[in-house]
């Protein structure tokens, strides 16, 4: 197990969980725990794994140095896939200073017995001095838990965030040059749309709290995923968007099908945005009797679309629940953030159930999205008329997001 150097000095000393398929609620590819090794005339160590990866972050460690010869530790955040490790280092190394906020300090408190630990509480402008490099601490509270923390890295302009601009994915790859710019901002995407969006108005705040410092970033190293290293400003500029509701010409359609008949529906739908020169994403919820798309996958296709179209044989059946559980989940995560100046309508499929497409708007709504009138119910197995009447609405919607 060796490490990867970031800079002179400066090591990817973390593990890579290549096993890990959900997480947080959402489906994903492995992911990795970053930690690093930052190396002047003295070592500090920033971040952890869970537990049970004690060994190889240690064997990374012991690529570079002696892990007995790290003189500090430091904690931008308390949640286990960073502190769980903690524990073994600390017995490994009872006497080093653990560096973190006053609520990472109680937070670590309720998870482990402290008692011994030498913590040392450090708050927005503390600096560690390890001679060459210095290591400065800006807090972060509820980015994304209220004890979080930045580390920047003066020497090499590199911010450690600890969760922000990170990714779920194991890869042999550790920069996002070698991942790919395109996959890289994929990865990240669903990690914003999934956990970092019903914090959009923070993010912007600590953004530019960080332009207001007047700090060079030219490195990004999250604790989750690749490194930003060549990109480190497009997923800035990413970041930015996405917490401001830029979207591009795109529409999503989410639905559930009982027989086949919504499915007409929302092809022909899709059609419709296509013939206005729109990008279309067509989303089978996964969780009814079809296999078809996650729901943390839908939602961070939304992230990015300015109109999103739900379509249900019933809102109320037992059997498929699956649209109001995605909406609920959509409010869930962002009441009124992640769907900002986004568009919504909805349409229907069954006998007798019209009642679906009124809660649906509903649930739009709540959900934060301007309903637009357009959206319909048709009986049973749609006719030639429904199905061009479905075409048409994709047109309207489609010209109702290019005109905003």
């Amino acid at each position: 197990m060796m490490a990867t150097e970031l800079a002179p000095g400066v090591h990817w000393v973390g593990a890579i969980d290549w096993n890990l398929r959900e997480y947080h609620g959402y489906t994903l590819p492995g992911t990795t725990y970053n930690a690093y090794l930052v190396r002047g005339e003295k070592t500090a160590l920033i971040d952890g794994a869970y537990h049970g990866f004690e060994g190889e972050v240690l064997g990374r460690i012991g690529s570079v140095c002696d892990p007995g010869t790290i003189d500090y530790i430091v904690v931008n955040h308390i949640e286990m896939d960073h502190s769980g490790t903690l524990p073994a280092f600390v017995k490994k190394m009872p006497e080093v200073p653990i560096y973190c906020t006053e609520r990472a300090k109680a937070g670590l408190a309720r998870h482990y017995d402290i008692s011994g630990w030498k913590i040392k509480v450090v708050k927005t402008g503390d600096t560690l001095d390890l001679g060459g490099k210095t290591l400065t601490f800006l807090e972060a509270p509820m980015l994304h838990w209220p004890d979080s923390m930045f580390t920047y890295l003066a020497e090499d302009a590199i911010l450690f965030p600890n969760d922000a601009f990170g990714q779920h994915l194991a890869s042999a790859a550790r920069f996002d040059d070698q991942l790919g710019k395109d996959a890289a901002l994929a990865h990240a995407q669903k990690f914003f749309a999934n956990l970092i969006i019903p914090l959009a108005p923070k993010v912007l705040k600590k953004l530019d709290e960080v332009g207001g410092l007047g700090i060079d970033i030219r490195m990004i190293a999250p604790s989750h995923g690749i490194i930003w290293r060549s990109y480190a400003g497009d997923i800035l500029k990413a970041y930015t968007d996405w917490s401001r509701g830029v979207s591009k010409n795109k529409v999503t359609i989410v639905y559930d099908t009982m027989h086949g008949s919504t499915t007409m529906m929302a092809k022909a739908i899709a059609e419709g945005v296509m013939a206005e020169g729109a990008d279309v994403r067509v989303c089978l919820l996964r969780d009814g009797r079809y296999e078809g798309t996650h729901r943390s996958d839908i939602v961070t296709e939304v992230l990015d679309s300015k109109a999103v179209i739900v379509g249900s044989p019933t809102l109320q059946d037992e059997v498929l629940p699956t649209v109001a559980g995605f909406l609920s989940y959509l409010r869930g995560l962002s009441p009124g953030r992640l769907t900002a100046k986004k568009i919504g309508c909805a349409f229907g499929s069954h006998g007798g159930m019209g009642g679906a497409v009124a809660q649906a708007e509903e649930a739009l709504k709540a959900a934060g999205l301007e309903v637009i009138d357009g959206g319909f119910h048709v009986n049973y197995r749609p006719d030639a008329d429904e199905v061009a009447r479905a075409y048409e609405l994709g047109r309207t919607v489609a010209r109702e997001i290019r005109a905003r």
